[in-house]
C-alpha cells in the first residue's frame, strides 16, 4: 500500500531553506515513487530556494498565515492526494525505510509525550471552535484530576501533530469535532502548541488502540535529546553516528 508525504514548511532564513530540501532529499533515499505535498505557512520567499528539481512533489501556498501543523489535515482533508498520508514538519530527515503502508492503523502519532495541563485555559479557548467540544473540554479537565489522584491520563499529546494518518479517520474526525474551523481559532506558536493537545484528545477519544501504542516511535523526549539542533544533527551525519531512523531537529518557528 502507497502513502502520501505532506510537510509542513516554513523558511525565514538561509538556514531554514536546508530543512524541507534535506528533508525531501532523505524522503526521496528511501521512498522514491511516493508523492510528496508541501504546504508552505508564510514562508519569506526571499529565502526560498529549491535545491534538486522533482516532478512527484506539489507545492500548495496556503491562505492561512500562522496556522502551521494544522494545515496539512485541511489540504489532505480537501485534496485526498491517497488514502494514506505520513504527516510531518520540515524538519524531519530520514535515515531508515519505515514501512507505514503495511501499518494497518486509522492514526497513530509519529511521536507522543505524556499528557499535561500547559496553557489549558488557552485551549479551553481554541476548544468553542469544535463541534462535540465538551468531550475534549472534559478529557483536558480530567488530566488535572488524574494527576492528584495519580492515575493514568486518558490521553497522550501528539507531538508537533505528525502523524500517519488515513484520509477516512480525517473525514471522520471532520464529521465528529469540525477540527478544520480552528483555522479561525488558531493564530500562532502558543496556539499552535494548545493543538498538539486538542488533537491528541480527539484521537485518542475515537481510537482506544492508542492506549496501547500511543506513537510510533515512542516518547519524543525519550527518543533525542530536547532541543536537538540541525548543527549537531549536521555533525552526527558527517561522523556517522545517526542511530535512529527519523530525526527531528529542534527550531523553534
Amino acid at each position: 500500500m502507497s502513502f502520501v508525504f505532506i510537510i509542513t514548511r516554513h523558511v525565514n532564513s538561509e538556514k531554514t531553506n536546508k530543512y524541507w530540501n534535506r528533508c525531501i532529499s532523505t524522503i526521496r533515499i528511501y521512498y522514491p515513487k511516493n508523492k510528496i505535498v508541501v504546504i508552505d505557512d508564510n514562508s519569506n520567499y526571499e529565502f526560498v530556494v529549491k535545491m534538486c528539481e522533482d516532478d512527484n512533489v506539489e507545492y500548495v501556498q496556503s491562505e492561512f498565515p500562522g496556522r502551521g501543523e494544522l494545515l496539512p489535515y485541511y489540504y489532505y482533508y480537501h485534496h485526498p492526494w491517497h488514502s494514506k498520508a505520513v504527516i510531518i514538519h520540515d524538519s524531519i530527515f530520514f535515515h531508515s525505510c519505515i514501512p507505514f503502508g503495511k501499518i494497518n492503523l486509522p492514526v497513530c502519532p509519529l511521536w507522543h509525550f505524556t499528557a499535561d495541563t500547559e496553557n489549558v485555559d488557552n485551549s479551553m479557548r481554541i476548544i468553542h471552535g469544535l463541534k462535540n467540544g465538551a468531550i475534549i473540554r472534559k478529557m483536558l479537565k480530567n488530566d488535572q484530576t488524574v494527576k492528584i489522584l495519580g492515575k493514568s491520563p486518558e490521553w497522550n499529546g501528539c507531538f508537533g501533530i505528525q502523524s500517519m494518518i488515513t484520509h477516512e479517520c480525517v473525514q471522520n474526525l471532520q464529521n465528529k469535532f469540525n477540527f478544520l474551523n480552528l483555522v479561525n481559532y488558531i493564530h500562532n506558536r502558543a496556539d499552535r502548541c494548545c493543538f498538539e493537545r486538542i488533537f491528541a484528545c480527539m484521537i485518542n477519544s475515537q481510537y482506544p488502540h492508542l492506549k496501547k501504542c500511543p506513537s510510533l516511535f515512542g516518547s519524543i523526549f525519550s527518543y533525542l535529546h530536547f532541543g536537538y539542533s540541525y548543527e549537531e544533527y549536521i555533525n552526527d551525519v558527517n561522523n556517522r553516528t545517526i542511530n535512529k531512523p527519523v530525526i527531528k531537529v529542534w527550531t523553534g518557528r
